[in-house]
This record gives structure tokens, C-alpha cells and sequence, in this order.
């Protein structure tokens, strides 16, 4: 006959605080970590540089075509294109100096980030993100300057092309006093208006990306150009220099426009695929950490796989990342700022997790010694009343399952204690299966398993509830070298929830 006891325990609140405190000694053994975020910096320094390169290509290609303008729209162009080509200027020199400080910071924090590696992960994911944080905020403040810059640069221009327009109108109205000569000027005017704003408006369409940063704006006013082509065919030349005029003001501001959004979607772009690739190093350096159990002399460090102590958390936590980095990559021609915004807040909202995969798998390992110590203890007891061990293992011998111990006395009865994981930490089953031929003394049983239970409560192991009396013991666990085979997906601890039992 057999039978099986079981009861719920759960360690004691200052025990799991002792151990979840140990945060401190738990380090990766990716001690590279500074240099390879330096290098991501570098990188990102030299991608940045290179998406800056076609806006100075622009500026030279715009200012070569504007001496084939062929009115007052010309001198106009050329006092934008000067004032455009200081501010990119100024805009690359601000970049080179930002980038400059964040590698200067970044130099100064290796030192230090080094030193909080070795204290730890807390203390060095700490460091990091506030190194991140530091960065991202060297961004936001240049963003913001250039874009009070550039809203002093809209409205200087605005006034330029105003003086610039009020010029153009008296050379349009100081027209010959012959009626003939006056309509033939008005014809040529026309024209000419009408081939110059053309041709700003296919520059705009050639060297900007207006889909993307203003869809539909162009599209607009190549209307209101068509309108002056048929005023022309027409006879009607007044009207067509007039919408000529309103249709360059227009694009020039649409331009404006354009490269102020360029800039921004640029500078949210350098930041949030610098930050992701940083953390993604950051997994990277993670995927094995040393753990320090104990304190003293009697401390013990050995290695851990954080995938493996996650259940493969880790693994799919950087698979997100690649995801978003793909997106990133792939998108770069394509997405909008608000796209790479959210991109970035959803970057942002991934930067803890790390620290949570990482702490679920110390509590993994902390559990599994944890199951291990307890059946110890069982053992130990068992064998004060004549039990001898027969074998112990875990179950698929798999360090995350069940803990399984067999004893067995000269009768030969035997007694398999199973320590099973809860979802929580510091919580576990035992179960405790007594197998025999022979009756159990049912109360005898019962006795040996409150004497190891109490046991357990003495060393901080408490017990929860009543012990569950079964009739049958579980039979699974009987045979060791099935238990050892057997392949059983591991359960699941939750880093964040509070010791208990359900």
C-alpha cells in the first residue's frame, strides 16, 4: 500500500529579502561592455554623418540652378539658398559638437560604468540608463535649439521675400507706356514667372521627400501652376503672374517647411536607433551572468545562461528588439516622425525589462538551490529514522523542475519527497509519496511528515495550511531513472509578484 502527504511552504518574508537583496552580486560576464557601447556611438556618429551628406549635395545642386532663373525670382532664390546653406552649417557643426560632448561623457562614464559592473547589475544598470537618459536628453536640447532657430530663420525669410516681392511688383508695373509693347511685356513676364516657379516646384519635387513630411501640399500647387499655364494659353497674363506670385510663396514656404521636418524626423531617428542598438548590446553582454550565493568564506559563484533560467524570455525580449530595429532600418525612407516617435516611446517602455528578465532568472536559480537545500533537509530527517538515500535528481534533470529525492529503509519501503515550484518565489509543494507492500501505519506516516515539515518551519521553511492526506501516493515519481528522462516544460516565476502561496 502507499499513501501521500503534501503541503504547501513558503520561505520566510526576511529570508526572501535576503535573497532578492543579492541583486548586488549578480554580474555579466561580458566585462566589454563600455567598449562596445562606445562602438554602437561611433557608429551611429558615422550613419549620422553620411544621412547629413545629401542636404549639403542639395544645396549645391539648387544653387547651380539658380542662374538658369529667368526673372526677379532669381535674387530671391539666391538670398534663401545662402540663408538655407548657413543654417545646414550650423545645423552639422551643432551635430558635430553634440556628438562630440556624448563621446567625451561616454568617455568619462567607462570608468565608472566598469566599477558598477563589478559591484553588480543593479548598480550598473543604473549607471547605464542614466547614460542613455544623459544622451537622449543631449539630443532634446539640440533639437530644440535648432528648431527656435529655425522658426527665426521662417520668419526672416518670410520678410525677405515680402521686400523681395514688393520689388518685383514695380518692375512689373513699370511696363512701357505703349499698349502693345505693355501686352507683349505682360506675355513674356507671364512666361518667364511661370518657368521659373516650375522649376522650383520639380526641385522641390526631386530633392524632397513631401510625401512623407507634407503629402498632398505639392500636388496642390502644381494646380495652381497648370491654372497659370492656361491663364497664359489664354491671354490672360495678369491673372497668370499673379497666381505665378502666390504659387512661389507658397513653395518657398513649403520648403521651409520641409526642411525643418527633415531635420526633425533626423534627429528622432539618430536617437531612438542609437538607444535600441545600445540596448541591444546591452542583452547581448547579458546572455550569461556569474551569481553569488552566500556571504564570506562560504560564498559560491557559478555561471548561469539567463535564456535558459527564463524559459527563453531573453531570447524572445531581443528578438522584439531586432524586430523594431528591422523597422527602423527597412523604414528609414519611409517612415514618418511620428512613426519613429512612437517607435522610440515603445523603445523607452522595453528599457526596464532587461532588469526584469535578468531578475527572474537569479530567482530561478535561487529557487532551484532553494528545492535542492529543502530536500536536504528531508533526507537528513528521514534518515534519523533508518531511511538511507537512494538517489536525488531533478526532474528531466533539469535544474528549473521539481526536485525529486528517494530514500528507502531496510524493509524496503520507500519514500520519494517531490519539491515542486509555484509561481512565485519562495513558494514550492512538497509532496511526500511513501510506497510499501506491506499496511502504512497510516499514523506513523502522518507523524514523519509533520516532523519534516516542522523541521523546515524551524529553519525558516513555513509551512501553509493543513498537510493534504492522499490514499494513493503518486506512482510517477517512483521509478528515478523515468523521473531523470522525463521531459517537462519548466515553470515560470514571476520577478515581480510577492512571496506567497495560491
Amino acid at each position: 500500500m502507499s499513501g501521500e502527504k503534501q503541503r504547501y511552504i513558503q520561505v520566510e518574508d526576511r529570508e526572501l529579502r535576503r535573497l532578492r537583496e543579492q541583486d548586488s552580486r549578480l554580474r555579466s560576464l561580458q566585462q566589454d561592455l563600455p567598449e562596445r557601447l562606445n562602438a554602437v556611438q561611433q557608429q551611429a556618429q558615422r550613419e549620422f554623418q553620411q544621412r547629413l551628406a545629401p542636404l549639403e549635395q542639395r544645396t549645391q545642386r539648387q544653387q547651380q540652378e539658380i542662374s538658369g532663373l529667368r526673372t526677379g525670382i532669381k535674387d530671391l532664390e539666391t538670398q534663401t539658398n545662402l540663408r538655407l546653406q548657413n543654417q545646414r552649417r550650423e545645423f552639422q557643426q551643432n551635430i558635430r559638437e553634440s556628438e562630440y560632448r556624448q563621446q567625451q561623457q561616454l568617455q568619462q562614464e567607462v570608468g565608472r560604468l566598469e566599477s558598477s559592473m563589478r559591484e553588480g547589475f543593479t548598480q550598473q544598470r543604473r549607471e547605464y540608463l542614466g547614460l542613455l537618459n544623459s544622451q537622449r536628453q543631449e539630443y532634446l536640447n539640440l533639437f530644440q535649439q535648432q528648431d527656435h532657430k529655425f522658426t527665426q530663420l521662417i520668419a526672416e525669410e518670410r520678410q525677405a521675400r515680402q521686400q523681395g516681392q514688393q520689388i518685383l511688383q514695380q518692375q512689373i508695373n513699370q511696363v512701357v507706356e505703349n499698349l502693345e509693347a505693355e501686352s507683349q511685356r505682360k506675355q513674356q513676364l507671364a512666361v518667364d514667372y511661370f518657368a521659373d516657379v516650375d522649376q522650383v516646384w520639380k526641385q522641390i519635387d526631386r530633392d524632397y521627400q513631401h510625401q512623407r513630411f507634407a503629402p498632398g501640399k505639392l500636388a496642390d500647387l502644381r494646380r495652381d501652376l497648370d491654372l497659370a499655364n492656361s491663364n497664359i494659353q489664354a491671354g490672360v497674363f495678369e491673372a497668370a503672374i499673379a497666381t505665378c506670385q502666390q504659387t512661389y510663396l507658397k513653395l518657398a514656404d513649403l520648403r521651409l517647411e520641409l526642411e525643418q521636418k527633415q531635420q526633425e524626423w533626423l534627429f528622432y531617428y539618430q536617437a531612438s536607433l542609437t538607444d535600441l542598438r545600445s540596448l541591444i548590446t546591452e542583452v547581448q553582454s547579458h546572455r550569461e551572468c556569474e551569481v553569488e550565493v552566500g556571504q564570506g568564506s562560504d560564498a559560491e559563484t557559478f555561471k548561469c545562461e539567463i535564456n535558459y533560467w527564463t524559459n527563453g524570455r531573453l531570447s524572445e525580449y531581443e528578438n522584439q528588439l531586432n524586430q523594431l530595429e528591422t523597422q527602423l532600418v527597412e523604414g528609414e525612407a519611409t517612415l514618418t516622425t511620428e512613426q519613429v516617435k512612437n517607435i522610440g516611446e515603445n523603445i523607452n517602455q522595453l528599457q526596464p525589462i532587461l532588469g526584469d528578465i535578468i531578475e527572474q532568472a537569479k530567482l530561478s536559480i535561487l529557487g532551484s538551490q532553494m528545492r535542492a537545500e529543502i530536500a536536504d533537509r528531508i533526507v537528513e530527517t528521514l534518515e534519523n529514522i533508518g531511511y538511507t538515500l537512494v538517489d536525488d535528481t531533478y526532474e528531466g534533470e533539469d535544474e528549473r523542475n521539481a526536485f525529486v529525492a528517494k530514500v528507502k529503509n531496510v524493509a524496503g519501503d520507500e519514500v520519494v519527497t517531490v519539491i515542486s515550484p509555484e509561481s512565485e518565489f519562495g513558494a514550492n509543494s512538497v509532496s511526500i509519496n511513501s510506497f510499501s507492500q506491506t499496511l502504512i501505519d497510516e499514523k506513523a506516516t502522518r507523524q514523519n511528515a509533520e516532523a519534516i515539515f516542522n523541521i523546515l518551519n524551524e529553519a525558516g521553511v513555513e509551512g501553509v495550511g493543513d498537510i493534504e492526506c492522499k490514499q494513493q501516493a503518486n506512482s510517477e515519481y517512483q521509478d528515478m531513472n523515468a523521473v531523470k528522462t522525463r521531459l517537462k516544460k519548466p515553470s515560470v516565476q514571476s520577478p515581480q509578484s510577492k512571496p506567497s502561496v495560491s
